[in-house]
């Protein structure tokens, strides 16, 4: 794999890496998730946006850079299997 289809985040000093295929596949599913709640509860798109943003933060801080990976790799094993 080329590092030119990598995206790299740095949470608190660790990197975790990501295909750009993962990246905006997980991107453009947020989005749709976030479509489907403002329709069906009434809320805006920008609350939600919002909301599970801040949610997304939460945990994300919560994990290790180590399981953060291990996340990654196993939703990019399964995609592939």
């Amino acid at each position: 794999m080329s590092d030119e289809n990598l995206i790299t985040k740095q949470p608190n000093n660790d990197f975790v890496t990501l295909t750009k295929e993962l990246y905006v596949l997980n991107t453009l599913a947020m989005g749709v998730a976030i479509q489907i709640l403002a329709k069906v509860t009434g809320e805006s798109i920008e609350d939600w946006k919002e909301y599970v943003g801040s949610k997304a933060g939460e945990q994300y801080r919560e994990l290790s850079a180590e399981k953060i990976q291990e996340i990654v790799e196993s939703l990019d094993n399964s995609r592939t299997a």
